[in-house]
C-alpha cells in the first residue's frame, strides 16, 4: 500500500516542463453560442493529464460552432483549463472541404509553430491527417517535435474487399506517416508493430507505451477480486459470462464472433454473452439472439457511458472477448484487467501486445471463428484458471493506468529534451 501512495505521491509533483508546448490534433471542440467551449469527456479528461507536466500549453484543434453534444463538458468552467491557450483551425467535414480550407489552415499553424518550443501531433485523423501538415513546417521552423502513434485506421481490413481508391489512400497514407515518424524527434508508439513499420531510421527515438484511461481509484483490492470471484465460481454462475464491449463494426470482430456463437450452439455448450455497444452491425447481433434458442444466450445490452457503472459491470464476467481484426490496441483491455477479469482477444498487433497468453488471458487466431469458439469452450471448462489469469491481469492493471500511462511519457520527454538541449 505505502509502494501505491508514493507512485501517487510521485504522479502529483512532476517536475514540470516550462517549455512552449503546442498540441495539434483533428480531435474537434465544440463553440455554441453563448462562447462556451466543449470537448468530450475523454479527451477533456486526458489533456489534463498533459497539464501536471506542462505548464504553458496550448491546443491548436478545429472547431465547429454547434450547441453542446452528448458527453460533452464545457471546459472554459473547468480550472485544470484555465491556464490553456486554444488555437481554432477550420473543420472540414470533406477531402473538398479540406483542401479549400488548407491555406488558412497551413497559415494558422504556420504562426502557432513559430511560437512554439515543442510540438506535438499525431498522423491519423480525418480528413487529413493534422502531422501532414504539422511534420514540414515543424522542420522548416526547426522545432523539437513529438509524434503521438495509437492507431493506424488507414490500414485495409483483414478480409473485406476494397475499392483501388482505398488501396490508394492505404498506400499514400503509409507512406507518407512513415516519414513523418522518421523525421519526429520522439515518437510514441501503443504498440510493437507500428514502431517496426514505421520507424525505418534512428531507433532509438521510438519508444513504446501502451495506452490506458483507467485510473488507480478504478482498480479493485485484491481482496474484493477474490470475493468477486468466489460469488463466479458458485454453482448458480457456473456458466461462462462473457461480454463484448465495443463498437458493432465488422473491424470489431463483431461477424466473427456471432459466427463462433453458432458454432457453440450448435456444440450445445453453454454461454451467455452480453453486448454492450452500438453500429451498424446491431440488427445482426438482435437476429442471432432471437434464433438462439438452445445453448447459447446472447442478451443486447445497449451502451454505458465510461465510468464506475461500467467498471462495475465489468466484475460480473469471467471474461470479456475482444475478437478484433484492426490492429488496433483496444482501451478495454485494461479496464478488464482493473477489474480482475481476463480476456479472450484475437491474435492481431495491438491485442497481442496487451495479453500474455494463459496467464492474464487466451489469444485466439483472428479471424477465425472455429478458433474463438474453441477459446471460448476451453474457458467454459475451466473457470478456475480464468480466475487465476484475472488475478494476473489485475496485477498487471495497477502499472498501467492513465496516470502511469503520462508519467512515462513526461520522463522520455525530459530524457528527450535534455539530449536535444531544447
Amino acid at each position: 500500500m505505502s509502494e501505491e501512495i508514493d507512485k501517487k505521491q510521485e504522479l502529483e509533483f512532476l517536475e514540470p516542463i516550462t517549455k512552449r508546448y503546442l498540441m495539434v490534433m483533428n480531435v474537434r471542440s465544440t463553440c455554441d453560442e453563448k462562447g462556451d467551449r466543449y470537448l468530450d469527456s475523454m479527451w477533456a479528461k486526458d489533456l489534463t493529464e498533459h497539464f501536471r507536466y506542462l505548464k504553458d500549453f496550448t491546443l491548436a484543434s478545429p472547431c465547429q460552432l454547434e450547441t453542446s453534444p452528448k458527453n460533452a463538458i464545457a471546459v472554459n468552467r473547468e480550472p485544470s483549463f484555465s491556464n490553456v491557450e486554444f488555437i481554432d483551425i477550420p473543420c472540414p467535414n470533406t477531402y473538398k472541404d479540406a483542401i479549400l480550407t488548407l491555406p488558412a489552415t497551413v497559415a494558422k499553424l504556420w504562426s502557432a509553430i513559430g511560437s512554439a518550443d515543442i510540438v506535438h501531433s499525431c498522423v491519423a485523423g480525418w480528413p487529413i491527417p493534422m502531422g501532414w501538415l504539422v511534420t514540414p513546417i515543424a522542420l522548416i521552423r526547426g522545432k523539437f517535435y513529438v509524434l503521438v502513434v495509437e492507431s493506424a485506421p488507414w490500414r485495409l481490413e483483414p478480409g473485406k474487399t476494397v475499392k483501388i481508391k482505398d488501396r490508394i489512400i492505404a498506400y499514400v497514407s503509409e507512406t507518407v506517416n512513415r516519414w513523418c515518424v522518421n523525421n519526429a524527434n520522439l515518437t510514441i508508439f501503443t504498440q510493437s508493430e507500428y514502431q517496426q513499420s514505421l520507424l525505418t531510421k534512428r531507433q532509438e527515438r521510438g519508444h513504446i507505451i501502451h495506452a490506458s484511461w483507467i485510473d488507480e481509484e478504478n482498480i479493485i483490492s485484491e481482496a474484493d477480486a477474490a470475493e468477486i470471484w468466489r460469488k463466479k465460481l458458485s454453482p448458480s454462475t457456473k456458466t461462462l459470462k462473457l461480454l463484448f464491449a465495443g463498437r458493432l463494426e465488422s473491424a470489431k470482430g463483431v461477424l466473427i464472433l456471432l459466427q463462433a456463437m453458432k458454432i457453440l450452439e450448435n456444440k450445445n455448450i453453454a454461454v451467455n454473452l452480453d453486448i454492450l455497444g452500438d453500429g451498424s452491425l446491431l440488427n445482426q447481433c438482435k437476429t442471432l439472439s432471437s434464433q438462439l434458442q438452445k445453448s447459447v444466450n446472447i442478451q443486447i445490452s445497449g451502451t454505458l457511458p465510461y465510468g464506475k457503472e461500467f467498471f462495475q459491470r465489468l466484475q460480473e464476467y469471467h471474461a470479456v472477448v475482444v475478437p478484433n481484426l484492426s490492429d488496433e490496441q483496444p482501451r478495454i483491455v485494461y479496464d478488464a484487467y482493473s477489474q480482475a477479469v481476463p480476456v479472450l482477444g484475437s491474435n492481431t498487433d495491438g491485442v497481442r501486445d496487451c495479453i500474455e497468453n494463459r496467464k492474464t488471458g487466451v489469444i485466439f487466431n483472428s479471424n477465425d471463428p472455429e478458433a474463438l469458439a474453441d477459446s471460448i469452450e476451453w474457458s467454459a471448462q475451466n473457470l478456475q484458471a480464468l480466475q487465476t489469469m484475472g488475478k494476473a491481469s489485475l496485477h498487471q492493471a495497477r502499472s498501467m493506468t492513465h496516470q502511469e500511462m503520462h508519467r512515462s511519457r513526461w520522463q522520455l520527454l525530459l530524457k528527450m529534451l535534455e539530449s536535444s538541449k531544447v
